[in-house]
């Protein structure tokens, strides 16, 4: 058993890692619970940040993965096909509100942000991005320059990507950007990940809609944390009736594997030449195997369905407790899975998140200043879990009131 893994780390490991736990440790997981070095159970509701879908060690998973191991575990895109990327794709094809979609697969949702910006700039013949004030799209450094949600993740790393415009979600302010400059799109979260779980209202998004039409702008939307049923959809651009020209895909995409990737319209796609952009290990069979059975699963199990079920009495169980301490909770706000608990207050959010993992569930936060907690268990979770880990969040906002 592995035991003083923190300290042994501070040895070997680089300390630019954010950690919302530094001396947490854990040694195995399943289903929706994860197990410490020290034997200790944990009731789990940060999935990975959003990744773990299906759960942890989803039998249908690990078989699936352990299968590929066995005839294929790399040989790369570019020099051969195989056949689950293909498959994979050919999968997707049927849940993405893109017709005629063709992917292009890698290994993380920033690079996923990275791949759709340069199809964008490569097929529109354009420079010029556009990006909403608050939102996350990744920290590589194109994605790094259309994130705002932290200001601190930019610092140190001027200057980024040029002709990058940032802009409040105000219509006249874009506009006047599309008018102005030669923009090949404008990058969206339909609902903040890591700005706070703040959900774009329906009518700004279909102006805006219009306004990329009118100016030839391509919509591009992330959604490697909305995506794969976290949100009450498959994609929550479903929520608005929305296609959008590029999809951004990542995090439960293939239950924790890292696989990431993009989806546009087969026009579109045509634009982007052999050699144009490319990724040795993006799409790598072990992980397109996973991904293949996590869009199974996730068929199969309705894990949409009840990621709107639970998330609908998960989101009306917080409403109460936010009636009940009114001077701790400001906000209780998202869709599906995908909720967030504003208390406007880090150091409360911290006391919080740290008395909750002190008694067995893993809560996490979000937000510019970390002062939403977000509640994003697995797909699989059920409604007795759910009950079990308000339990514990109701004794730490009592904790918290007294301290």
């Amino acid at each position: 058993m592995q035991k003083n893994l923190a300290e042994r780390g501070k040895k070997v490991v680089s300390p630019v890692l954010g950690r919302y736990f530094p001396e947490f440790e854990i040694e195995k997981s399943k289903g929706c619970h994860l197990f410490g070095t020290d034997g200790k159970k944990y009731l789990d509701f940060s999935s990975g940040i959003a990744a773990c879908s299906t759960g942890y060690a989803h039998p249908k998973i690990v078989a699936a993965a352990a299968k590929q191991l066995r005839k294929l575990i790399h040989i790369c895109i570019g020099i051969a096909n195989y056949e689950p990327y293909i498959v994979l794709a050919e999968k997707l094809s049927k849940v993405v509100p893109i017709k005629s979609a063709q992917f292009f697969f890698c290994q993380s949702g920033s690079e996923a942000v990275e791949a759709a910006i340069k199809l964008a700039k490569y097929a529109q013949k354009k420079p010029g991005i556009v990006a909403l004030r608050g939102a996350f799209h990744g920290r590589t450094l194109g994605a790094l320059s259309v994130t705002t949600s932290k200001m601190k993740y930019r610092d140190g790393y001027e200057p980024l990507l040029p002709e990058v415009y940032i802009v409040e979600p105000v219509l006249d302010e874009i506009e006047k950007i599309f008018a102005s400059k030669s923009i090949a799109a404008i990058i969206i979260e339909l609902i903040f990940g890591e700005g706070g779980y703040i959900t774009l209202h329906q009518e700004f998004v279909q102006k805006l809609r219009v306004l990329c039409g009118q100016y030839n702008v391509l919509l591009i939307v992330d959604e490697v944390q909305t995506g794969f049923g976290r949100s009450g959809k498959w994609f929550a651009c479903e929520h608005y009736n929305l296609v959008p020209a590029i999809l951004c895909l990542a995090k439960g995409m293939a239950s924790g594997f890292p696989l990431g990737g993009i989806a546009a319209g087969a026009e579109l796609m045509t634009k982007w030449p052999p050699g144009a952009h490319g990724s040795t290990f993006g799409g790598n069979p072990v992980c397109c195997a996973a991904g293949i059975a996590t869009v199974e699963v996730i068929q199969k199990e309705k894990l949409v369905q009840n990621s709107v079920k639970l998330g609908a009495y998960l989101k009306k169980k917080l409403s109460a407790l936010q009636t009940k301490y009114s001077q701790l909770i400001k906000e209780v706000r998202g869709k599906g899975l995908m909720l967030g608990v504003d208390f406007q207050d880090a150091d409360k959010v911290k006391k919080i998140m740290n008395y909750c993992l002190a008694h067995g569930l893993v809560l996490i936060s979000t937000g510019g200043d970390g002062t939403v907690i977000r509640f994003i268990p697995p797909l699989i979770v059920t409604k007795k879990q759910i009950d079990a880990g308000l339990k514990i969040f109701e004794a730490a906002l009592n904790n918290a009131q007294l301290h």
